[in-house]
């Protein structure tokens, strides 16, 4: 159409608008909607822009040496669980199929998705230079697990997962079939020899696993299936015989958690309760015993509640508050000695153990289960290091204690109880008789009339007195 032609059409319609009037009515949506998809927010957290997100090419060979790889594994290390799960909601609605699709639309997003592992690789980095914190990592060979409805339309499909680190207990090229969950950064689709793979950079992969091994016990699988990060043990481990830190708070409070899902009694909390730590398994020091199940018995010595303060905590994993209690074992006499790293040594004929439970006896407060006598099925979590009088009477590090984490305490009866009771039961019966006694001859004596009474009653109407001299 030329400029007279439309000028002619616009004047026989009355119209004043123009080409770029028109321009702007139909073209401006369009931007808006192009602006809305290519919203910036949800690749904050990845550190980079939307515009370099386009320098990573898909359907290439994967380049472990790539800056922007290497510079997503730093990055996947500085980011908290609060934070990934913020921006892990922006693709909540993002299915497999979208993913593998349009991939460069959800490039540097946060994903936080099921999968199934079935083998690791470790691959080592070129070093450019010796200062580099992260020197290799861990190539996870996966395969997607339906995420929503949608998801289960689609067939499975081969992903990547490249992982700074990776649990101790899972083995390195080696078949495997291991539940995990991804929280990481979408990075690219890579060709491989099989064809096209999503690629995820990630800190660590969090791992579920739902049957024993060697290396895994059947109450371990059992806290597991309870939503516990099996993997997060590594960090406790690491962190033993220390005050509790923010390294490993996320394990502290996933296993919280996992204990307040737990819908059953606490005696039905261990899938196989004989293979339960003792208090002196607990000692023995083995570095396999963190996060396995103990059974304990002992007296409360206090109870105090705890509210957890972090916004975070109480939305993500759903609880506020605990009860930490100071529980004293009986050692039928023996003692604890502990020995510190300068030589100096503690002995202890009562030794604490802290127990951090989600629940109390039903109807009972914190004050009421003092001085109880209780038992105790939960997990170890480790020993952890506190100031106590003591300690500081010997200017000591700090007193050590087992933390265990659990359901509740079960109160149970002592010998001393048992004898209380029944001397309380006698005591009661005796005055519950003596009672009775009172009652029945105050009853019997106020129905029983004087003779005087009884004599009155018995007279006739009239009395007959003739023949009497007057």
């Amino acid at each position: 159409m030329t400029e007279s032609n439309f000028l002619k059409f616009t004047n026989r319609a009355g119209w004043s608008f123009s080409w770029t009037t028109l321009y702007f009515l139909f073209a401006l949506p369009l931007i808006a909607g192009a602006k809305q998809d290519h919203n910036e927010t949800p690749l904050e957290l990845s550190g980079y822009s939307l515009s370099e997100s386009y320098q990573v090419d898909d359907d290439q060979p994967l380049n472990f040496e790539s800056p922007i790889l290497k510079q997503l594994l730093y990055r996947a290390r500085n980011t908290s669980p609060k934070s990934r799960a913020r921006y892990s909601q922006f693709s909540q609605a993002t299915t497999w199929r979208d993913m593998t699709s349009q991939t460069e639309d959800f490039r540097f997003w946060t994903f936080n998705r099921p999968a199934l592992l079935t083998k690791i690789e470790k691959h080592a980095f070129k070093q450019d230079t010796s200062d580099e914190e992260i020197k290799g990592v861990y190539v996870c060979h996966c395969e997607s697990v339906p995420h929503s409805t949608e998801d289960s339309t689609t067939p499975p499909q081969k992903l990547i997962v490249l992982s700074r680190t990776v649990p101790k207990a899972l083995p390195v090229n080696t078949e495997i079939n291991q539940p995990i969950r991804i929280s990481g950064f979408l990075y690219s689709r890579a060709l491989e020899a099989e064809g096209s793979r999503l690629v995820f950079i990630t800190d660590r992969i969090q791992w579920y696993p739902q049957e024993k091994t060697d290396k895994i016990s059947a109450n371990q699988v059992e806290l597991s299936k309870l939503g516990f990060d099996l993997g997060l043990i590594d960090s406790v481990r690491k962190n033993n015989a220390r005050p509790l830190m923010g390294q490993d708070a996320e394990a502290f409070f996933q296993m919280l958690a996992a204990m307040n899902r737990f819908a059953g009694t606490p005696e039905n909390l261990f899938k196989e309760p004989a293979e339960a730590l003792s208090f002196s398994d607990i000692f023995s020091g083995s570095p396999e015993y963190f996060g396995d199940a103990v059974h304990l018995q002992g007296v409360i010595r206090s109870c105090s509640p705890v509210t957890i303060p972090h916004q975070d905590i109480q939305e993500r994993l759903e609880i506020s508050q605990y009860y930490q209690l100071m529980i004293f074992p009986d050692l039928g006499g023996a003692k604890i000695i502990i020995r510190g790293k300068d030589g100096s040594e503690l002995d202890y004929q009562r030794f604490p153990i802290t127990v951090c439970c989600t629940e109390l006896p039903n109807g009972m407060t914190a004050q009421e289960i003092e001085r109880k006598q209780c038992v105790i099925d939960g997990y170890f979590f480790r020993f952890w290091k506190y100031q106590s009088a003591r300690t500081d009477l010997v200017e000591s590090a700090g007193q050590l204690s087992p933390l265990v984490i659990a359901k509740q305490p079960v109160l149970v009866e002592t010998g001393i109880d048992v004898l209380d009771r029944g001397l309380l039961f006698f005591v009661l019966g005796t005055m519950a008789l003596v009672i009775f006694l009172i009652s029945y001859f105050r009853f019997v004596d106020r129905n029983q009339k004087p003779p005087l009474e009884n004599i009155l009653e018995n007279l006739p109407e009239k009395i007959d007195i003739s023949g009497i001299d007057g």
